[in-house]
């Protein structure tokens, strides 16, 4: 089972989440997000 990241590249937080998971091996599935549209205002993140 894979670790889900929902991402917008351009976040700092979700960068270090990334950079965490590849130095350590971790198996994760990116979920792109645009934040600046407002992507995660929307029911399905409800």
């Amino acid at each position: 089972m894979k670790l889900k990241v929902y991402a917008d590249r351009l976040s700092q937080p979700v960068r270090a989440v990334i950079i965490f998971c590849e130095v350590n091996g971790i198996d994760y599935e990116e979920i792109k997000v645009d934040l600046a549209n407002g992507e995660h205002l929307t029911p399905e993140f409800a």
